[in-house]
């Protein structure tokens, strides 16, 4: 390369300062990011459950955004943060808040945040609506003083014999004893099984079966604001059982359902004194998977009227399965009520890995005084591999239902009670009931027929004690469980 001539030079380094120059006039006047602005709110009653708003919006340059709330006493609350970068004129953000009381008027306003910026809208006003009518005699009251106050809420499902199959309703109380929540059906039959799933949805079994009834019934998937977003039942016999869907979700993010089924079938009971030819029940285990059912389990395949207990009750079904668990290497716990069994079962080949209670026991039980179950329900396994049920004591005068963990040796083949609550004095539950363990290690227990809910410490001692009644009289109402769940918006372990 020649050398440059002294003008040449010049002009060169003219140029390298004034294209600095304008590199630094670039970054002093760079563009600051744009505030975010709400330029629409709307807030309406939701129509699916008086106790919550819709508050609808638009905004821009918004990240995310909730609804905060005020009652004229001052009391202010607030949803959680959803997405806003979608809430445009064409598709306007949409936020339910939860949680709320009936008939009362709110001060609901939109606030969005991008990045460290945040911007509240106007206020509006907006009241919520009244309670249906059976709702407002429905009362969930501490019968004695508690020890310590339980977190989250409760999920129940009230069963009310004047609401007959015309009315259904899953109901969710505070720690106060407050009805925060609550989705109605009309004319879709008896509401059973509920429970929140993993995506935070809550599930209900809707229809007119208790598991032997000649009743197709269904599952439906409830999302928080109430909408029904998905529909489950049985692809392989005509009828779904009302006692347990579970829920996962596969690596692609399709949603797999695991529940129970039932046809009726001709059994032959002759060889115990009975007819040739009795029409029962006969439950199976079904798997379904991208839309198309993966593996069915036939309880005919394993099991005869021989396995009942020596005093079986009114002979509906075979074994009556009143809860599915999913053990943690996929394999699936069944508890057969009917016969005083828990089965763990092959979740690939169906293959019985063994049997637990009744008949067929496999397992030598130890530091039990009792000596095993009697027609148990609310089968779970911890993560440890202990097995927590409540034990209802079935058949047996006086009743005196309890729960109890037992920790399983499946070299050995021994069951050892390590773990156990009974009320004292004691409570009779000899149908339904339910054990869920917590978070913190303490247990909360669901005496359905007492309409008794009792949460328990690690030392079974009773830290809150509740009654779910009617009024004006107070008559306990049953439930087929009591859940505890840690938040009305989404999932997380309670």
């Amino acid at each position: 390369m020649l050398p440059l001539a002294p003008n040449e030079q010049l002009i060169l380094a003219t140029l390298i300062v004034a294209l600095c120059g304008a590199c630094k006039d670039d970054s002093a006047t760079a563009p600051r990011p744009a505030v975010p602005v709400v330029t629409t709110v709307d807030v309406q009653v939701n129509p699916l459950n008086a106790l919550s708003l819709v508050v609808r919006f638009e905004a821009s340059h918004a990240d995310s955004a909730r609804a905060v709330y005020r009652k004229k006493d001052g009391t202010v609350g607030a949803t959680p943060y959803v997405s806003a970068r979608a809430a445009t004129s064409d598709m306007l953000g949409r936020i339910v808040a939860l949680g709320l009381e009936p008939s009362t008027e709110y001060f609901v306003s939109v606030e969005v945040r991008a990045a460290s910026t945040t911007v509240q809208s106007d206020t509006l006003r907006a009241s919520t609506g009244a309670l249906p009518d059976a709702l407002r005699s429905l009362r969930f009251a501490d019968s004695d003083e508690p020890m310590g106050a339980p977190s989250g809420y409760l999920l129940v499902v009230p069963f009310v014999p004047q609401w007959g199959d015309r009315l259904a309703y899953i109901v969710v109380f505070d720690r106060t004893g407050r009805l925060v929540w609550y989705r109605e059906f009309i004319n879709q039959g008896w509401a059973v099984e509920a429970k929140q799933q993993a995506n935070g949805h809550i599930t209900v079994f809707l229809g007119r079966s208790y598991g032997w009834q000649p009743d197709a019934g269904r599952y439906v998937e409830v999302a928080p604001d109430g909408e029904i977003v998905g529909t489950f039942a049985s692809r392989a016999v005509p009828y779904t059982d009302p006692h347990d869907l579970l829920l996962t979700f596969d690596d692609m993010g399709w949603t797999v359902a695991h529940l129970l089924g039932y046809s009726l079938r001709g059994v032959d009971l002759s060889s115990l004194g009975g007819p040739n030819d009795t029409t029962l029940a006969v439950h199976v285990i079904e798997r379904q998977e991208a839309g198309a059912t993966r593996l069915v389990w036939d309880a005919g395949d394993h099991y005869s009227a021989l396995d009942w207990p020596s005093s079986p009750p009114r002979p509906s079904d075979l074994v009556h399965p009143s809860s599915l668990d999913i053990d943690n290497d996929g394999n699936y716990y069944v508890s057969l009520q009917g016969i005083n069994e828990i089965v763990k079962i092959d979740g690939h080949t169906g293959r019985t890995l063994w049997r637990f209670g009744g008949r067929r026991n496999e397992f030598t039980i130890l530091d039990d005084r009792l000596h095993g179950f009697r027609g148990q329900h609310s089968v779970r396994v911890l993560k440890h591999g202990d097995l927590l049920l409540f034990d209802n004591r079935r058949g047996e005068s006086p009743g005196a239902a309890r729960v109890v963990q037992y920790a399983l040796d499946t070299q050995r083949m021994t069951a050892r009670m390590v773990w156990t609550y009974a009320p004292s004095p004691s409570i009779a539950s000899p149908i339904m009931g339910s054990v869920q363990r917590l978070a913190s290690g303490n247990t909360v227990v669901g005496f359905s027929v007492a309409g008794r809910i009792i949460e328990v410490d690690a030392r079974a001692r009773v830290l809150w004690d509740a009654e779910l009644t009617r009024e004006p009289d107070g008559t306990p109402t049953q439930f087929y469980r009591a859940l505890r769940i840690a938040s009305l918006y989404g999932y997380a372990r309670p």
